[in-house]
């Protein structure tokens, strides 16, 4: 990923100012570089299958074009977010040297306590000191450091950007093949959509509010719908993004396209509501009135492309809804 250090988490890729999507960009705030071009990956089936090499060899290309053979794999380092629960997930723990850099400000930061986390200042030389036989990195772009590490004859497999449930899922299938577990890792995804199309299942498609994704900085304005994790969550959480049929990724708005849109619903970051519904010019907005709402969620959560994606969309669903009976 070039690192993209933005201020309050707000869309790095469209203006170093972002609010974004997983692993580095999910906790400095910005979606890949080319998050512009994320929905040419929508409607991807988790069929991710290793092809097999001249020699019989099977292998996985990865998001650099880099082919990468399928090997017994014993010491394993996370340089990416997304990656560090799914290795928790499908790996024994003696197979996993480091978790990301990332990990240790983590929500669950304690489910990694024992390993070291890697070293964002150095590393290479803190990778190369560990012996991995496999580093994951969802690289976004930042190929100096995977290249330093390559030519050192450390397998690195690049994951790609992230843009949603989709590509979580292949993602995931990815891990699950280079860690020899393609069966649990279709399993793991195959349990977590299930358990994300069930939070609004019930909800008839006509009585589901309009809504929208909305990141605040200053006086900018910047969404996350078609293509993003962010869409995914008002989708799940039974929401209509009513930005969907107008935009995809990460758009910026103004005072007069957002009023255009002027959504019943509004999902933000915490403490985001009053800086969005003070605004003179925002104050007619439906969200910011009595028949609307403002749905604020702790931005790390927010941002997660991973599994934080499934207690995202509960909480909107229970903002939004009010809260599911006890069965």
């Amino acid at each position: 990923m070039p690192s993209r250090r933005a201020p309050d988490l707000i869309n790095a890729a469209c203006a170093l100012l972002a609010l974004g999507a997983s692993t580095l960009t999910a906790l400095l705030g910005g979606p890949p570089a080319d998050a512009r071009r994320a929905p040419a990956a929508l409607g991807a089936r988790l069929t991710l299958e290793p092809t097999r090499l001249p020699d019989g060899t099977l292998a996985l290309v990865d998001a650099t074009g880099t082919v990468v053979p399928l090997a017994p794999r014993q010491r394993i380092a996370s340089g990416s977010l997304l990656a560090d629960p799914l290795l928790l997930e499908l790996c024994a723990p003696t197979e996993v040297v480091a978790f990301s850099a990332r990990a240790p400000l983590a929500r669950d930061a304690w489910r990694y306590a024992g390993k070291p986390s890697l070293d964002p200042t150095r590393r290479v030389e803190h990778l190369l000191e560990l012996r991995p036989d496999l580093v994951l990195v969802n690289s976004l772009g930042e190929h100096g450091w995977i290249d330093q590490l390559r030519r050192a004859g450390v397998t690195v497999f690049d994951l790609g950007p992230m843009w949603g449930l989709d590509t979580f899922a292949r993602n995931a299938l990815a891990v699950g093949w280079l860690v020899g577990r393609p069966e649990a890792a279709r399993e793991l995804i195959a349990h977590f959509r299930a358990r994300l199309e069930a939070v609004a299942r019930e909800l008839p498609e006509a009585s589901r509010r309009g809504a929208l994704y909305l990141g605040v900085h200053g006086n900018a304005l910047y969404g996350g719908t078609r293509g993003s994790s962010y869409h995914d969550v008002l989708t799940y959480a039974g929401l209509r993004d009513v930005a969907a049929s107008a935009y995809q990724g990460w758009p910026s708005y103004d005072p007069e396209s957002l009023l255009g849109l002027d959504p019943e619903l509004i999902v933000t970051g915490a403490g985001m509501r009053a800086a969005l519904c003070q605004r003179a010019e925002l104050a007619r907005l439906r969200a910011c009135g009595p028949g609307g709402a403002v749905i604020e969620i702790e931005p790390q959560l927010l941002q997660d492309a991973g599994f934080g994606m499934l207690e995202a969309a509960e909480l909107v669903h229970a903002a939004a809804y009010g809260p599911k009976a006890a069965p």
